[in-house]
């Protein structure tokens, strides 16, 4: 988890920040945290849900822009690209970083559907009445986990993290009731597989044979539900992936390209510039 930290550039946590090995952090948040941070895209590999009580930030989410007033309950999953592009003078919050191990060991029921529905509606909005109890929460927490005497202190975090879950999935449930686009099921498997696929298989019919449909009628349900082909998901994983390692690893280019399976190094710069306008070195150089 301290590498997770490091690895998002918050170099400079308050005092009253709590790490607990690899699986779990609590820090609170001001905006002077955010400077020198982590303005370039980063792909997390940790979840990290955040709790914002003032102030307002911008940042992009899959290359998706969101402009967030508070109070709002930020989910960040495993595997998505976050962005800060700015911030309020005022902002703070709470945050809460989980390893996938530690989600994995909660062993939360109906996780994956869950994840999916954060995973694409990462913003929730919550009332004053909503933002008190996470508050308090918030505080529970962090006294269970600054209490590192008790040994049985991550039993008793896993069973908060349950209460939570169990007490905010109304929430996200009626929040997916009303936005049908990923509702579809096939749909919703597709873009899963893209999730899992997509560094190493960009062809549609690879999905599609995997659903046990045609080509045609894959990309015709997911331009139905979502407003996007089957091609531009392909296409934005990839070049999310590759915008993140360009810009937070020391990879070279052809390390880049290889670890993306493509062929060579000149094909992977014809696709990164067909979709971004420049080529990696380029945008290397200009972030």
């Amino acid at each position: 988890m301290k590498k997770f930290i490091e690895y998002i550039g918050i170099d400079n946590l308050p005092e009253d920040n709590i790490v607990i090995g690899d699986d779990l952090a609590l820090f609170s948040l001001r905006s002077a945290i955010f400077e020198n941070s982590f303005y370039e895209p980063r792909k997390l590999s940790d979840a990290v849900i955040v709790i914002c009580t003032a102030g307002s930030c911008s940042l992009k989410v899959n290359l998706v822009e969101y402009d967030i007033e508070s109070p709002k309950l930020l989910n960040l999953m495993p595997g998505q690209i976050v962005e800060v592009i700015s911030h309020s003078d005022d902002f703070e919050g709470y945050a809460v970083a989980l390893s996938k191990r530690f989600i994995d060991m909660v062993n939360l029921p109906g996780w994956q559907h869950q994840y999916m529905t954060m995973y694409n509606n990462p913003i929730t909005d919550i009332d004053n009445e909503r933002l008190t109890a996470m508050r308090v929460f918030y505080a529970i927490l962090y006294r269970a986990a600054a209490n590192d005497k008790n040994p049985f202190r991550l039993l008793v975090i896993e069973n908060l993290i349950r209460v939570f879950y169990y007490g905010g999935i109304s929430s996200f449930e009626s929040k997916d009731q009303g936005n049908n686009k990923y509702k579809n099921s096939v749909v919703a498997k597709f873009l899963e597989l893209v999730q899992t696929h997509y560094r190493e298989q960009r062809l549609i019919g690879f999905y599609a044979s995997k659903l046990c449909i045609t080509p045609k009628y894959l990309s015709k349900l997911v331009k139905e539900h979502t407003g996007r082909s089957a091609g531009e998901w392909i296409e934005s994983h990839v070049i999310l992936e590759a915008r993140a390692m360009l810009q937070s690893s020391d990879m070279t280019i052809q390390q880049i390209a290889t670890s993306l399976h493509f062929p060579n190094q000149s094909f992977f710069g014809k696709y990164f510039k067909r979709a971004t306008g420049i080529s990696p070195k380029q945008y290397r150089a200009v972030k």
